[in-house]
């Protein structure tokens, strides 16, 4: 008796765990199922096939209009998650859906079946290339892309152009290219001209004093009256000139009395052949230079200014506490420290 009992309640338990951990849960699915309408699946006899769209076009109409599509009464719609803007053309190349969604009216609710398809948006045009007109590049400058021609196409696009060189005036054609981002080339020419090659600047360099005879006050009437036409900027620019022209005679010769830029010269010849080569008037020796300009200190001194040793010397400034001058036989036309002794500092162009 205690043994039927026994069984009795192992088969309960047995029954209990089966409908707690394998018939309810299947009732509850079933529910569930038919609750968010999973059940309809079974019942859709549409068949949703892959398409390919073209990027800037619109979808097909059996998808944008899918009432023709549809069964009447069926609670079902059509959507996809295709980019589109506000006319519904498509945007953005790139795969995507579109698919069957079951909404129940009732339950005020709408759920995504398994009947759904890509929908592939593709790029296969060529883009577009607007060559521009006239176009110029100076001998040996660089010309960019943008230069020579622009692109067009719904997807990202840019403009490659071949290896040109420009150190050779004259007229020429480019080959050019417009790729977009999937890969869609367009081939064109451009006709671009190189101009003339700059002619340099051929300077008189003074071998003598062409201010010879004049007063200080001629000199000063003659710099001032060259600094009148010029801008702040525009002087700035003279007197960084006018160093890297004296720089560039570093090396050549000091010849007691001479004033040759090339041959030899002496400081104060120095000094006054570079200014001379800009118009601007020194007297022939190295004291009179402090008679003419602007007087100014030594913490006033920029690159262009005259430093003069009582003496008898003088350099011009270069900065970094730097000048350029005719120093000795030995050292001819130098850049070095400023040295001590007594000197005041005279600025022509101001």
């Amino acid at each position: 008796m205690m043994r039927m009992k026994s069984e009795r309640y192992l088969f309960k338990n047995l029954f209990e765990k089966v409908w707690k951990y394998g018939i309810f849960p299947v009732f509850v699915i079933i529910g569930l199922t038919f609750t968010m309408g999973f059940y309809y699946e079974c019942n859709i006899y549409i068949k949703l096939y892959d398409i390919t769209v073209e990027l800037g076009e619109k979808l097909p109409e059996e998808i944008t209009n899918y009432t023709s599509l549809l069964p009447e009464n069926s609670n079902l719609s059509l959507e996809s998650n295709v980019p589109l803007d506000e006319n519904g053309y498509t945007t953005k190349t790139g795969n995507y859906l579109y698919y069957l969604v079951y909404n129940d009216n009732n339950s005020r609710f709408s759920q995504m079946t398994n009947v759904k398809a890509e929908i592939k948006v593709v790029d296969t045009i060529n883009p577009t290339i607007k060559v521009k007109d006239n176009i110029q590049v100076e001998y040996g400058g660089k010309l960019k892309a943008s230069d020579v021609a622009l692109c067009y196409d719904l997807s990202e696009c840019e403009i490659i152009i071949e290896e040109f060189d420009t150190n050779k005036s004259g007229d020429y054609e480019l080959k050019i290219a417009a790729i977009d981002s999937s890969d869609n080339v367009s081939y064109g020419v451009a006709n671009v001209h190189v101009k003339e090659k700059p002619k340099p600047v051929v300077r008189t360099v003074y071998n003598y004093n062409p201010y010879a005879g004049m007063g200080y006050k001629s000199m000063n009437d003659n710099n001032n009256g060259r600094n009148a036409l010029l801008s702040a900027e525009e002087k700035n620019n003279l007197r960084m000139q006018i160093v890297n022209y004296a720089k560039q005679f570093v090396g050549n010769p000091y010849v007691y009395g001479g004033t040759s830029l090339t041959k030899g010269t002496d400081c104060s010849g120095f000094t006054m052949s570079v200014y001379a080569n800009f118009g601007y008037s020194l007297p022939r020796s190295a004291i009179n230079q402090g008679y003419v300009g602007y007087p100014i200190s030594a913490s006033e001194l920029i690159p262009g200014d005259l430093i003069i040793y009582t003496y008898g010397h003088v350099g011009m400034y270069i900065g970094n506490g730097l000048m350029v001058h005719a120093g000795t036989p030995q050292t001819g036309i130098a850049i070095q420290s400023i040295f001590g002794g007594n000197r005041v500092y005279r600025r022509i162009i101001y």
